[in-house]
Formats: C-alpha cells, structure tokens, sequence
C-alpha cells in the first residue's frame, strides 16, 4: 500500500502520544513492505505553534518526511478568551471554533500538499482529533482520508468542526472500544465505518532495576509516574494523593512517586520529599523505573489507549487507575493487570495492599504482560492495522 501520515508534529524528539503512535505505525508499515510519507508542521510544540524546524524534505529513519510552516501564527489572547468560556461549561458558536482551530496549527501549505498526494496514495491518516492539521486536512480529499483521532471525552470532542471531521471521513481507526463508544455517542448515525487497532509493543528484554535505583540513589518503596506533568492528565490530582498518603493515610509508612515525563514540576510545600522529579527519561531508563516500582500510577481521566499502563506491565510491574476513567479501567479490566480507585483513601488502601503483598503484585504484573504480548504484540497490531485500512477504504 501507499500511505501518507498527516500529523502536527513528527520525530523522534516529539513528546506527544498520538505522534509517537504515528511514528510507530509509520516506521512498522515501511518494514512491512508500504511506502510511507509523513507530512507536518514546523513547530515543535502545541503551545507557540512556532516554527521552529526548517521548511522541507527530509529522510527521517528511511521515511520521507516534508514539513510546512503554520501560517496563521497563534493568538494567545483569542485562545485564552475562548478557553476561558470552555473552562465556564459554555460552548463555542461556529466562528470562534474556527477561531480556535485556525490557532491549532494551521498551515495552507500543508493542506494544498494533502490535495496533491492524496491523488497518488491509497490512503491519508490523519492523527489526532484536536488540531488544524486533521480538521481542516482531513476535509481536502475526504474520500482518501483516515482519522485515527486519539479521542477524549472532553469538550473539544462535541465541537461541530471536530464532528463535521470525523463524520465525512472515509473511515476511523480507534485505539480502543471505549474510544469507538464515545465516538458513537457524539456522531449518531453520521458515525463512519470504523475499525480498533491500538499500539504495538516490543519486549523490552532484561531490565535491571536495583542498578537503576543505585544510580538514582533512591531507596524504599517506590510508585512510578511517567507522562506530561500537566492537569490534562491529572497530575496534580497524583501528586497530592500521594501526599496525602504520605502523610497521613499510609499504614505502611511512607514511598517515593518518581515523576518522569514533559512539563515543569511544581510540588506545593507539603509534596516535599513525596516526590523525585527525573524530568525526561529515555524509554530504557523509563521501563528500569517502572520495573523498580510497587506500582505505576496513571490518574487520568482522558485517554484513547494509555501506552504507560502497558509498558509497566511489560517491566513486571502493576498499574493504578482512576476509576472514571473508561479506558483505562477497561484494559485493567480485560488484563486482570491492574487496580482502579475513586479518592484518596482507595487510593491509599489500594497501595498499601500492593505494598504489603509481593505475590499479589506478581500475579496482576504476569496478567498485564501475557495481555500486552496477546493483543499488542507489533505482529497483532500491524496485522489488525493494514486490515483496517484495506476495509475501510475497499
């Protein structure tokens, strides 16, 4: 097949995981045999939209990849008068939705290319849901589009531009049942064919976690954090959760959360000492964290697929979720690799249970790992991927 990627940003350096599901997908589609394209934007972040990297043609890990400049640069005080009215529960009439997309990193350039390669490709997937590049590109040559929006059940999701996207596409490709449920809810009967694939992953072999915490120099119990620090994925709500525990709510004594990820961290002073910021961490040094930890603890209520959940279980470690989250309570669910709660005191009682027995978190960690290499072993996924893509657009 040939296939073109349509993503805000692109590389290895990006943070972001509807990006980094792309870069997947594209880099296992060409060891599959496809040709594979990427195009994107400049910038290097969705909070400036600046463009940063040089406009052009480059080969990124055998894969040709052609950014574009955005060309309406971001207004900080539009967006910050419509957020604010979405932050009220008050919705957007269709001038300040496109208002809010014409901010979200919109490129002429890129779009005008989506029209001309979509004339020589199979098929344009366009990921995620929330910026220009898929709402306003996804639109070009509908007939050739894919969207595989990464969707949220937040308000950005009932926009009528977002829906208007999703709807006249050729089809969507969801990394979860629970993320192709939220999108029948929004789009009714205007729902596209569809298809759940999800993310693939490799084993990630010996793990040596007590070298780990020697070279970190942490001791004790440990509860591992890895993702954007930011309220987006409740952050905040962890971090006091865990300080809550710490001080008070523990019947076990006290246990380090290792923060790794994106985002300044800014503990309030009672998180001192609750909690050791390791900022960016490479994948290696990511699954030695998480394998050295009781738990990995992943609060938020926002998520398609949550890849954080099934690398911990790869390391042997399990998983706490928010329980009003339905995606990620459903791949405990299914896995049997992990435990969700409600507040801090099943947050608490949950932790201390993990602490307290060694064979309990075996059990869940074994669950988790014989789920992932069942269902998301990269054979599996790929698989499941070109299906999707030959069916919906057959």
């Amino acid at each position: 097949m040939r296939l073109a990627f349509v993503v805000p940003r692109y590389g290895p350096d990006i943070v972001g995981g509807a990006e980094a599901l792309c870069r997947d997908y594209a880099l296992h589609l060409r060891d599959d045999g496809h040709s594979v394209e990427v195009l994107t934007t400049c910038a290097q972040d969705t909070f400036t939209w600046r463009n940063v990297l040089p406009a052009g043609s480059v080969a990124m890990e055998g894969i040709q990849v052609r950014r574009f400049p955005v060309t309406i640069p971001r207004d900080t005080e539009t967006i910050g008068h419509l957020q604010a009215r979405l932050n009220s529960g008050l919705r957007l009439d269709t001038a300040g939705e496109q208002s809010w997309f014409e901010n979200a990193g919109y490129s002429e350039p890129l779009f005008a290319e989506v029209a001309a390669v979509a004339q020589r490709v199979d098929a344009v997937l366009f990921a995620p849901y929330l910026h220009a590049t898929t709402v306003f590109g996804a639109r070009v040559s509908p007939e050739r589009s894919l969207i595989i929006p990464c969707l949220h059940d937040e308000a950005y999701a009932r926009f009528g531009m977002v829906q208007h996207a999703l709807g006249g596409a050729a089809g969507l490709i969801f990394n979860s049942s629970p993320e192709r449920d939220l999108a029948r809810s929004l789009l009714g009967d205007a729902m596209p064919p569809s298809r759940v694939v999800g993310a693939g992953f490799d084993d990630p072999g010996v793990l040596d976690p007590a070298a780990w915490r020697q070279r970190n120099g942490l001791e004790g119990d440990l509860v591992a954090y890895a993702g954007r620090r930011e309220i987006a994925k409740n952050f905040p709500l962890l971090l006091l959760w865990m300080t809550a525990y710490c001080r008070g709510l523990s019947r076990r004594g006290e246990a380090t959360l290792v923060a790794m990820g994106s985002g300044e961290l800014l503990p309030p002073r009672a998180a001192r000492g609750v909690v050791r910021d390791l900022g960016y961490a490479s994948s290696s040094e990511m699954l030695a964290a998480l394998a050295a930890s009781v738990a990995t603890a992943q609060l938020s209520l926002n998520e398609s697929f949550s890849y954080v959940l099934m690398e911990s279980w790869m390391a042997g470690t399990p998983v706490i979720v928010h329980a009003d989250c339905a995606v990620t309570r459903m791949q405990c669910a299914e896995s049997g690799g992990g435990l969700w709660v409600h507040d801090a005191e099943t947050f608490a009682e949950t932790l201390d249970r993990l602490r307290g027995d060694p064979a309990l978190r075996g059990r869940l960690a074994a669950a988790g790992g014989r789920y992932v290499r069942s269902e998301y072993s990269w054979p599996r996924v790929l698989d499941r991927l070109e299906s999707a893509v030959r069916e919906l657009l057959s």
